[in-house]
């Protein structure tokens, strides 16, 4: 009978190794029918059933076994992936434990517990049991690769780098430590070691489409937008549904003038985006890409809640780390703490390198954490004029949280929100009783644990701010501008190119800005201002000046009337405005610090506003220099507008006197105006909180109950395809 029994077991294994579920579910049965306590043949039965789909019967299997052997780990374990996929986590759990507990050597249940745990973002206990399975078993490939996953998503990236090398030098064809290591490189700014991790993966495998998208991202980083274009239609071509990719893809079209089909595939964009933010878990999307889209605020908004709530998860295992309290007796003076990667010559960093010395001393303090290594005279001004600059270059959010609550922080300024190389996540650990987003992101955070918003009523009409999660707090002026160095060198329009008589309209925004519904208003302006010229910014790039000039002449504008300024210091790039008559600027995402430049220097600014915050920059940037006529409300009224003016000089004449006049006296160029009102806000703001903290403290605090709520995958199979398929996915694994 012992026999018969295993040569039936050996048979089922033979079908197994087959893909003959069935049959091996047969003769496994057979051999336990032969010998009743068989376990070997019950955990291959159940294994077999349980890849078949036929989930209760394998619990009842598993079940019967254990009675007859309680004591066997493998049991155990095997019983905890079926109770896993049957979303039971915390059986799940338990049956892990208890293998462990039996049999503290079995690396395949320190590795399952270890992955289930990070489904429900226990890190550290998931941390935990990889270490117990990698001190076991070192070279364990599997087991170093999805650690470095761990410390990714926990944003530890540095650790991740090793987990992942580690990974790799076990198996050096392993395609996905290298795509995620390309990943880690990236996002510590390793842009040229990132790119060769890509490069690999593609050598290995021309058709991975998540290297092709990785590349992609990277050769847009380097300016190579046509291979990225490339690498970013065979990411697509490979996995339709990659809507990341999507996304990307548009983007450069945009930087390429590649606008054929625009109003379908912004369309598209839309319908696809309101898709994926039905689905649970869905992946986060760049709100910062959409906005450069012709979509609703709301849209916008409900993509930077679901990107502020993934951040806000990733950080979630860190808030154990933190202390719990904040000070809250009132401090002699307030700390108050701006976070940005743009501490440096950028955008943001040109606006607001002059303010941090005006702020009152004693009674604020001031401090600013970079984001990105500071290299330059504009970050050197602001090391100079804050009482701490603080470099927290390539920590964790966990590692600033601490840094920035040790410094007893009460009011903290984000300046870069959902855009590159800043920490969103770091806010969501609250290390600050008070936080606000300013200037660097245009919109809402939906951020529940960024509350604030500085604007002004330009910006954000009252009208608008229900589709803010902010609370706005309004300034008079929201733009603060430092001064900036011009060139003194003496230019003329022949220098460049421009026509010496004849109205120069320039926008200098960069070209991903421009859409064809604002490139059909400037042609028509073009036509109706006779010797006109149009002075774009130069993209370095001859097929983006070629599609621009053929899209003029199929307009009935001559290629030549598009004249293309080349790169300059920043320096002379501000000086050539001096040469324009008038500033166009851009509808979707108006100009902001480039506007700021153009006035700066005595020109103009014409815009036209829209609903979106970036949208909305021109009308608040020329609200403050005393030009309000030149805020749009409509695309007709700024063609109107540009037509006249172009045609009647004087008025444009009459523009830039009264700009020069207003300029020695504009709250936009006054640092000194603007630092004061944000300092009433701030002493506004801290006051309130006090408030709310003596009323908590009277308030006597009455125990409620919470409730974990499990977010494992929901499993709807059809079969043991299927099913093989989520194991693989998910990769949970059983053993034999």
């Amino acid at each position: 009978m012992r026999t018969e029994s295993r040569t039936a077991f050996q048979r089922g294994k033979q079908a197994r190794k087959l893909d003959d579920i069935t049959g091996a579910i047969k003769f496994f049965k057979a051999a336990i029918q032969l010998k009743p306590d068989f376990i070997a043949a019950y955990n291959n039965l159940a294994n077999a059933l349980q890849t078949n789909n036929q989930l209760e019967e394998a619990v009842e299997i598993y079940q019967q076994a254990l009675q007859i052997s309680p004591n066997t780990a493998i049991l155990h374990c095997n019983f905890g992936s079926l109770r896993q996929i049957q979303e039971l986590p915390e059986q799940a759990i338990a049956c892990y434990q208890q293998a462990i507990k039996l049999q503290p050597d079995l690396v395949i249940a320190h590795h399952n517990l270890a992955k289930l745990l990070v489904t429900q973002e226990r890190f550290s206990e998931a941390d935990k049991a990889y270490q117990d399975a990698l001190q076991l078993q070192p070279d364990a490939v599997d087991v170093n690769f999805d650690r470095g996953r761990l410390y990714h998503q926990m944003g530890l990236i540095e650790l991740a780098i090793q987990c992942y090398k580690a990974a790799i030098r076990l198996q050096p064809t392993l395609l996905n430590a290298y795509n995620n290591l390309g990943e880690a490189l990236k996002s510590c700014g390793d842009i040229p070691k990132a790119k060769l991790c890509f490069e690999k993966v593609l050598k290995l495998d021309d058709e991975n489409d998540l290297a092709h998208f990785c590349l992609a991202q990277v050769l847009d980083d380097e300016g190579e937008y046509e291979a990225a274009l490339y690498h970013c239609e065979r990411s697509l071509a490979l996995k339709p549904d990659r809507i990341n990719a999507f996304y990307h893809l548009n983007y450069l079209r945009l930087k390429l003038v590649d606008w054929q089909d625009y109003e379908q595939h912004v369309a598209e964009l839309i319908t696809r985006t309101e898709a994926h933010l039905a689905e649970e878990n869905s992946s986060e999307l760049s709100p910062m890409i959409l906005s450069m889209f012709p979509v609703s605020i709301e849209l916008l908004k409900k993509v930077a809640e679901q990107r502020s709530q993934a951040q806000a998860r990733s950080v979630s295992w860190m808030q154990e780390k933190l202390p719990k309290t904040y000070l809250s007796a009132s401090p002699e003076r307030l700390r108050v703490g701006y976070v940005s990667p743009d501490l440096r010559q950028h955008a943001v960093g040109g606006l607001i390198c002059a303010m941090f010395q005006y702020h009152q001393r004693p009674e604020f303090e001031i401090f600013a954490y970079s984001l990105v290594p500071p290299q330059d005279e504009c970050s050197d001004q602001i090391r100079r004029d804050c009482d701490h600059f603080v470099d927290l270059w390539q920590q964790s959010p966990l590692e600033i949280a601490q840094r920035i609550k040790s410094d007893g922080i009460h009011i903290l300024i984000d300046l870069a929100g959902h855009t590159t190389n800043s920490c969103t996540a770091l806010f969501a650990l609250h290390p600050a009783p008070i936080q606000i987003q300013y200037l660097g992101y245009p919109g809402s955070m939906g951020a529940d644990y960024i509350p604030y918003i500085l604007a002004d009523e330009q910006l954000i009409p009252r009208e608008l701010a229900t589709h803010y999660s902010e609370e706005v707090i309004y300034l008079p002026h929201a733009w603060v501008a430092s001064p900036m160095k011009v060139s003194d060198k003496v230019l003329q329009r022949s220098d460049y190119g421009l026509p010496e008589h004849g109205t120069v309209f320039c926008c200098f925004n960069r070209v991903q800005k421009i859409d064809p519904t604002l490139f059909a208003v400037w042609m028509r302006i073009l036509k109706q201002v006779p010797g006109s010229v149009l002075w774009l910014f130069d993209g370095k790039s001859e097929l983006v000046r070629q599609r621009l000039k053929q899209r003029a002449e199929t307009s009935g504008v001559a290629g030549e009337r598009l004249i293309f300024a080349p790169h300059l210091s920043h320096e002379e790039y501000l000086a050539n405005y001096r040469l324009a008559d008038l500033f166009l600027d851009t509808f979707t995402y108006n100009a902001g610090a480039t506007a700021v430049g153009a006035l700066s220097v005595g020109l103009p600014v014409l815009t036209c506003s829209g609903e979106n915050y970036a949208s909305r920059m021109g009308k608040s940037v020329c609200h403050a220099v005393g030009l309000d006529q030149l805020a749009c409300a409509t695309h007709n009224d700024y063609e109107t507008t540009a037509v006249n003016l172009g045609n009647h000089p004087e008025k444009i004449t009459a523009l830039k006197e009264k700009l020069a006049q207003n300029l020695t006296t504009s709250p936009l160029f006054q640092p000194h105006q603007f630092v004061q009102t944000l300092e009433e806000s701030f002493r506004t703001l801290w006051q309130e909180h006090q408030k709310t903290i003596q009323m908590n403290n009277q308030i006597e605090e009455t125990p409620t109950s919470k409730t974990t709520k499990t977010t494992s995958p929901t499993v709807r199979m059809q079969g043991s395809e299927q099913l093989c398929q989520w194991l693989t996915e998910q990769r949970i694994s059983l053993a034999f």
